[in-house]
């Protein structure tokens, strides 16, 4: 920032600036929507903040983000209380008529949010709002409790008791409660299994246990350990270093990928993992890695690796809606083709089998929610490269009535609002005509119509229906790409409305995670007095600068992006800003 010729007065007007760059912006020629993110955190000086964000398409066709605002969540973190804080967001920058769909976790707070959302914006200016069909649950946090459920879930019991806790939890204590929960479940099954392992032994009998999660799966509990002993001193992780290369991390008992990054760090450099155990042995005793036990970790960490991939894929700047269903089907295909795997004689392995159940449970239970949201349906309809072909091909014979039923909310969807929607003056230049033949048509014009093969652009392609059930096309972009090029819009002016209202949806809300690493970065220990208002100002320009809102004078802007003249003359340090 200190590089950039950007005053700190600047930011003391930011909010005035801000609007003034949005007004410029956004003034696209139709109705586009505004779509919503938001999350809670606890901030290092102790402080519940709600990130608000949002996702769009601007008048040049472009896909833009932008951090709006990082309010003090005081007092109560309650749906309610969220709710008029969005409310009030929406306000100032004059966006509430353009609110598209909100993207959050999986707490029935943000249910009671968008309950109270839909109410205020009733009440206040008239529009509706359906919050069951307008929430969508983040990808990425799907895949986080699933597999948690996979590493920890003794039973089905504790993962429902696990996901009811974390339900009713505050946005950014989800995860936290889901482990507490699933590890509280595992100590009570642990002593159950105790008394059925006695009374088995007595039988004669040798029953299953262990279910309690990776500190009961012996080359998981040895890789944590090997990784707490590195950790816990300044001259193991010196030695580690010089002789792997890498630095190995630690796992976390809230985000799974954290194990993933674990194994993948093992593996990478196996060899030199195995002698640093071999010439540690003396000190590591009973951590040593078995060969038994390397297996397991490649077994392991070969099944994870689809779901890294996945919520990379999630989280990219290129991500759509679209790929939020398909992602959940090639996972819930990953858990069943595993299962299948270690099920069988020759790989019988009922640990793993345990494992993939626990989280296929967890996986199923939202992708059958999504149900509850038709545009999830409809965006995958509208990708070009899927269409109704997708769902034909990959969705179960026993999953017909609700893809009957799914296909039919995407086209009620088309028909409520979309199909008699006003074509913008800049699209109603047919596709067929061109420089040459704008001039008077002559009698060779009509001998060459005479032998065209091609045939006069129908009116009814610019329809729901025709196009999903056309063939899909390999395209080399993303949907929402596809549907942002001019030929696109020009052959379907009204679909590609809705597709770009609906592709422009993200997946997961990754923008609002990267708002509070960024936040985090802020409040380093020596400015943890820093007022909530100040850093929300902080990061608020910070933001509109990566994001091109606001054009540093040193690029050649006037520091904003706006016809508007923002009238700039509070001269304030950096330091006292701050303080």
């Amino acid at each position: 920032m200190a590089s950039i010729p950007w005053r700190w007065g600047d930011v003391q007007r930011s909010e005035r600036i801000w609007i003034h760059a949005w007004k410029s912006i956004y003034t696209i020629d139709f109705q586009a929507w505004i779509h919503i993110l938001s999350d809670l955190w606890t901030s290092p000086h102790r402080h519940g903040i709600l990130a608000i964000s949002a996702r769009w398409v601007d008048q040049d066709y472009q896909p833009r983000r932008a951090l709006l605002a990082m309010p003090e969540c005081r007092y109560s973190h309650s749906g309610e209380t969220q709710a008029s804080l969005i409310i009030d967001t929406l306000a100032k920058y004059g966006i509430a008529s353009k609110v598209g769909y909100h993207v959050g976790d999986n707490a029935t707070s943000n249910d009671t949010c968008l309950s109270y959302l839909s109410l205020r914006l009733r009440e206040d200016y008239g529009l509706t709002f359906d919050p069951s069909k307008r929430r969508i649950r983040c990808v990425a946090h799907i895949i986080n409790l699933s597999l948690q459920a996979f590493l920890l879930a003794s039973s089905k019991e504790a993962l429902i008791a696990a996901l009811n806790a974390a339900d009713d939890t505050s946005n950014d204590q989800l995860f936290a409660q889901f482990y507490d929960t699933l590890h509280d479940a595992g100590q009570t099954t642990r002593t159950e299994e105790a008394h059925q392992r006695r009374r088995a032994s007595r039988r004669g009998n040798r029953i299953l246990e262990n279910f309690t999660g990776w500190q009961h799966i012996a080359p998981l509990r040895k890789v944590h350990n090997i990784a707490v002993w590195i950790r816990k001193s300044t001259l193991h992780s010196a030695i580690w270093d010089d002789e792997i290369k890498l630095r190995l991390g630690i796992d976390n008992a809230t985000r799974w990928n954290s194990w993933y990054r674990l194994l993948d760090n093992f593996l990478r450099y196996q060899s030199r993992v195995k002698q640093f155990l071999i010439d540690h042995d003396r000190e590591l005793q009973d951590d040593i890695l078995l060969a038994s036990e390397w297996e397991f970790i490649e077994r392991t960490h070969r099944f994870l690796q689809p779901f890294a991939s996945a919520t990379l894929l999630a989280e990219g700047a290129r991500s759509t809606l679209s790929q939020s269903l398909s992602i959940m089907d090639v996972l819930l295909r990953q858990y069943e083709k595993y299962k299948e795997l270690y099920s069988s004689k020759e790989n019988h392995d009922p640990h793993m089998v345990h494992c993939i159940d626990m989280g296929w449970f967890v996986l199923n239970k939202y992708y059958t929610l999504s149900d509850q949201t038709p545009v999830y349906a409809a965006a995958l309809l509208l990708d070009p490269s899927k269409r109704r072909k997708y769902i034909e091909r990959n969705w179960q014979e026993s999953w017909h009535a609700p893809a009957i039923a799914a296909i039919a909310a995407a086209q009620q969807i088309w028909l409520d609002e979309y199909n008699a929607a006003p074509i913008p003056e800049s699209l109603r230049v047919p596709l067929d005509v061109s420089s040459s033949s704008e001039r008077q048509r002559n009698e060779l014009d009509e001998l060459l119509s005479d032998i065209a093969v091609t045939g006069p652009i129908l009116d009814d392609a610019d329809d729901f229906e025709t196009f999903i059930d056309a063939p899909p096309t390999r395209i080399a972009g993303s949907p929402l790409e596809w549907w942002l090029h001019r030929d696109q819009r020009k052959a379907y002016p009204r679909l590609s409305r809705m597709a770009i209202d609906i592709l422009s949806i993200p997946p997961e809300s990754s923008d609002v995670e990267s708002h509070f690493s960024s936040a985090r970065r802020t409040l380093s220990w020596d400015r943890e007095s820093m007022t909530c208002e100040n850093l929300a100002k902080i990061e608020c320009v910070g933001n509109w600068m990566r994001e091109g809102i606001i054009v540093p004078r040193s690029h050649g802007g006037r520091g904003v992006i706006s016809s508007v003249a923002v009238e700039l003359s509070v001269e304030t340090e950096a330091e006292d800003f701050l303080d």
